[in-house]
């Protein structure tokens, strides 16, 4: 009987023993997010609606999405854009324009939740009419004072040719420039 006592007594002391650890993780996520469905899917053509959803394969959140976001053709009344859990939806505001190809151009808004991972050069591109406008127009920034090329700027496109447009009106089509002064409009009408 003192050797079961004995027996139970040193269990119940051997419990308290233990040191809580956090479980050890694996290797740093060093990857962005990635796109794993979009509704309607990337690249449609015949859109008729006013929301898109965005869906990722992990957590996302929007990092100064009103400077980041380039939407061409410019809408009138920007879109509400907002990023819950693995998904960014987006609800427009203007009806799109009938035969028209619309791009999302996302810079660097789009991180992870967990590492701020950047998803790089992301575009979510649809149609209203029936194919996906495909001519471009690429260039060079130079400026005039210097002969330097410069990387801050974003350069834009009017349909309008009067020369007053520029001042008075938003340009139909906005791109950014590279760090080499580069910069291409993708997606244009004919």
């Amino acid at each position: 009987l003192t050797a079961v006592l004995l027996l139970g007594y040193t269990l119940l002391m051997d419990t308290g023993c233990a040191n809580i650890v956090p479980p050890m993780g694996g290797p740093r996520d060093s990857l962005p997010p990635m796109l794993i469905a979009g509704r309607p899917v990337n690249a449609s053509t015949r859109f008729t609606g006013k929301k898109i959803t965005l869906e990722f394969n992990e957590f996302v959140q929007l990092d100064r999405v009103t400077e980041q976001l380039i939407i061409t053709p410019t809408p009138v009344k920007s879109p509400e854009v907002v990023a819950k859990l693995r998904t960014i939806n987006i609800t427009l505001k203007d009806s799109p324009e009938a035969n028209t190809t619309y791009a999302f151009d996302f810079g660097e808004a789009i991180r992870d939740v967990n590492e701020n991972n950047v998803l790089k050069g992301f575009s979510y591109v649809f149609s209203t009419g029936e194919a996906i406008d495909s001519l471009q127009l690429s260039g060079t920034v130079i400026l005039a004072e210097t002969g330097k090329k410069d990387s801050t700027l974003v350069v834009m496109l009017h349909t309008k040719k009067d020369d007053s447009a520029v001042a008075k009106e938003k340009p139909r089509y906005v791109t950014r420039v590279d760090n080499q002064g580069r910069f291409t409009f993708r997606f244009l009408p004919k």
